[in-house]
């Protein structure tokens, strides 16, 4: 199997939101100059040639819109078309005419933007007006052929609205619904994390909604390769790549395994992203396919690995445990 090694970047922790379960909750942005982005870009440039692997970035923030690099960064993109293809994940609200054009001329792979429910539930959760300004941003963005992904996170508070963003993709031509489910990486006055029998209603409800699309001969998908959702397709379990072939960087150039398992293996500014590769103790962790103990007896462990890492970790503050939403015995 060919694969593809993620950065998934994190050039600005600016946002013009203030959603519900915002992982950037009390944050102070911080700005990176263009000579340091350039740099940190040149190590992954150089990661890249090293594991002789085609790579992909997915830019983000915060609202990457809000980042006066945004376009400079999509520049050299274009420029290395045949070492990494790139992607963008925005909340949509920022989108004109003008920047769907100017972003469809660096040809990305895709488009993805959040959505929560239906009207009600969605402006609830990222605020007034916002659902109206995504089905914009959906529509200015297929007008110039841009491939489009709405990103769905599976809450307690919301989980059960999923068929609403399946219909809402629907109407506007979306081409790939994505979901998983909420990490607490911050401590809402909401709980939002669903339990056990949440998590299976869950992954019932994203499985029946996949084959109905299919049933229909639509041209919108939803995916259905993520971490325990194999319990109701029977696909090959999703694995996590945290730390072996996704690394996240963040804003202030900190080099995490993944944005929703915030542990900092390095700054950029100051250390080598191949040399943190090879030789962080928690990357080189990650990348032991060990499951966790709990898992031991389980026959899918040697695939999936103990599911959802990240929320096992921002549950236990430790890896060695099962998806704390598996129901599976």
């Amino acid at each position: 199997m060919v694969r593809e090694f993620v950065l998934q970047w994190h050039i600005s922790e600016s946002c013009n939101l203030k959603c519900l379960h915002c992982y950037q909750e009390g944050h102070v942005p911080v700005s990176l100059n263009s000579e340091q982005l350039f740099d940190i870009l040149n190590q992954y440039r150089q990661l890249l040639k090293e594991q002789k692997i085609k790579g992909h970035i997915n830019i983000t923030g915060g609202e990457p819109l809000c980042s006066p690099h945004f376009f400079e960064l999509l520049e050299e993109f274009k420029k290395d078309r045949d070492l990494y293809s790139f992607s963008i994940l925005t909340n949509g609200t920022l989108i004109t005419d003008e920047i769907a054009k100017r972003i469809a001329s660096y040809g990305p792979e895709y488009v993805q933007v959040s959505l929560e429910g239906s009207k009600k539930t969605n402006d609830y959760i990222r605020g007034k007006g916002v659902y109206s300004k995504v089905a914009k941003a959906v529509k200015l963005l297929k007008k110039y052929n841009v491939y489009v992904s709405l990103s769905f996170t599976a809450t307690a508070l919301n989980y059960k609205e999923l068929p609403n963003v399946v219909k809402f993709a629907k109407r506007y031509g979306v081409d790939t619904v994505w979901s998983d489910r909420y990490i607490p990486l911050n401590s809402p006055e909401v709980n939002l994390c669903m339990n056990k029998e949440q998590t299976k209603e869950y992954l019932y409800m994203i499985t029946r909604e996949s084959f109905a699309l299919r049933r229909q001969g639509c041209k919108t998908e939803v995916a259905l390769y993520r971490a325990l959702q194999f319990l109701k397709t029977n696909n090959l379990p999703y694995s996590c790549t945290a730390g072996d072939t996704l690394l996240t960087v963040m804003e202030n150039g900190d080099l995490v395994p993944c944005r929703r398992m915030p542990i900092v293996v390095g700054n950029l500014l100051e250390d080598n992203m191949l040399d943190l590769y090879h030789n962080s103790r928690v990357l080189q962790g990650l990348r032991d396919d060990t499951p966790p103990d709990d898992c031991a007896d389980c026959d899918y462990c040697s695939f999936c690995k103990g599911g959802l890492k990240c929320l096992t970790y921002a549950t236990y503050g430790d890896l060695n445990h099962k998806d704390v939403g598996c129901y599976y015995d």
